[in-house]
């Protein structure tokens, strides 16, 4: 990229050597937020680096749909996220995505849902009947060991990849949170520091390897049909330079994907149930769709209101709330160039904020996805998922793991949220929510 400064606005508050540093690293949410009054391009200083932030829905969706052959796989929070994941579905670049997706999409086919949503029904049930009346629970920890038990019987079925789930669920708090610090300060410098962020960072990657090469070894070694995507892919790895690091970086990469961002939508969607009182009606909606049993694959279509609940939660709190690309030509558009080589930068959360686009925008209305009043450009701006040929391979998985987790917690218990001392969310790598406590209370019936 030139050095000349690219020719946009600068977003106001920049400090000398660090430049926008310190807001994201202090207070990212309301940062990425307040970019649009600067501007659909806004520059930002990220020490001696810059980047374009990109604060228009229709723009980010241009990026990632429209242009997205002149944008690739890259800027800070792709490339601390690859060093962390190594080269899989969602880091790899443009010119390897379609083979890896080809290897991917058999495993994620609509005809194998109903078979994931047996496994995610079961370990829901395994985990809420394990809890008992009276009892205070952490609902991140119970939210991240639900969804590594899901994950560990669908998409990574073999035998150890449960206790790797596990060893994963446990330490990703530290492992998120020390990706989003080596996205906003890249390269060798910061990651040596001795700082408490990056040890823990180091000891639970430790871990999580170890874990993973013992579930690499068992798909090298066994040659045995799982049933599950890793079966499918792990044959088609032989020929990488580097076989173990091929299939470690796909099984660490399904794992994260699916336990991390699952298991903080899960525990958003249930403080935003209980903070709109939305239990009865949801419990309602459960019953007469499903009666006093549990739900199953061809229930979830009819569960109307809990689809809109979670897809508006999503929308409020979306996992994935910072997204980075770089441009791989120069590309002209009507708001200016963007020279070849620059970092771009897009925040979901903040675009879903967008009231051109949603009507109070701060506002969790579920009834905005109803089909009488959803929008088409509610759907087409809803960046939970991402969009084009690089949204997520598994969002149905998601979707589907969400609701009958939901179904189960709802029809079984009653959750008493205990107040929050610190009820804003925690940017990390994923958009966590705040410590989340909660006493069980057993439903009659």
């Amino acid at each position: 990229m030139s050095d000349a400064p690219l020719p946009f606005p600068t977003a106001p508050g920049a400090v000398p050597l660090l430049g926008h540093l310190p807001q994201l690293a202090r207070a990212p949410l309301p940062f990425v937020r307040q970019l649009r009054r600067h501007g659909p391009v806004v520059r930002l200083r990220l020490a001696h680096r810059e980047a374009l932030a990109i604060t228009n829905p229709r723009l980010v969706r241009r990026i990632l749909v429209d242009d997205a052959h002149q944008f690739d796989k890259g800027g800070s929070v792709a490339d601390s996220m690859e060093r962390t994941l190594g080269n899989s579905l969602v880091t790899c670049p443009a010119d390897e995505h379609p083979r890896q997706r080809g290897l991917m999409n058999p495993g994620f086919h609509p005809s194998r849902m109903p078979r994931y949503s047996e496994a995610m029904l079961g370990a829901a049930v395994e985990v809420v009947e394990s809890w008992a009346p009276g009892r205070n629970l952490h609902l991140e920890h119970e939210a991240h060991r639900l969804a590594a038990l899901a994950v560990a019987r669908s998409l990574v079925a073999a035998p150890a990849a449960a206790s790797a789930a596990a060893v994963l669920a446990e330490g990703l708090p530290d492992i998120s949170r020390g990706m989003y610090w080596r996205g906003l300060l890249p390269g060798k410098a910061f990651a040596s520091l001795p700082l408490p962020v990056n040890r823990r960072y180091e000891q639970q990657m430790a871990r999580t390897r170890h874990a993973m090469d013992l579930v690499t070894a068992q798909y090298r070694n066994s040659g045995e049909d799982y049933g599950d995507v890793l079966s499918k892919v792990a044959p088609a790895c032989e020929h990488a330079a580097d076989l173990h690091q091929s299939i470690r970086d796909q099984v660490l990469t399904l794992l994260f994907g699916a336990v991390e961002t699952t298991a903080a939508a899960l525990v958003w969607t249930l403080r935003l149930i209980d903070e709109h009182k939305l239990a009865p009606r949801l419990r309602a909606e459960l019953h007469d769709v499903v009666g006093g049993t549990l739900p199953t694959h061809e229930h979830i279509a009819q569960l109307d209101y809990l689809q809109r609940v979670i897809t508006e939660a999503l929308r409020l709190h979306p996992p994935a709330w910072l997204g980075t690309r770089v441009a791989t030509a120069s590309v002209s558009w009507p708001e200016g160039t963007i020279p070849e080589g620059t970092d771009v930068t897009f925040s979901p959360y903040a675009l879903h904020r967008d009231p051109s686009v949603f009507e109070d925008p701060d506002a969790f209305h579920p009834d905005r996805w109803k089909r009488e009043n959803v929008t088409s450009d509610q759907r087409r701006f809803h960046f939970a998922f991402g969009a084009g040929k690089r949204k997520c391979i598994g969002d149905d998985f998601a979707m589907t793991e969400l609701a009958l987790a939901l179904a189960v917690i709802l029809t079984k218990w009653q959750l008493h949220h205990h107040p929050s001392p610190a009820a804003q969310p925690t940017p990390r790598f994923i958009l966590a929510p705040p410590p989340t406590s909660v006493t069980l209370q057993a439903l009659e019936g």
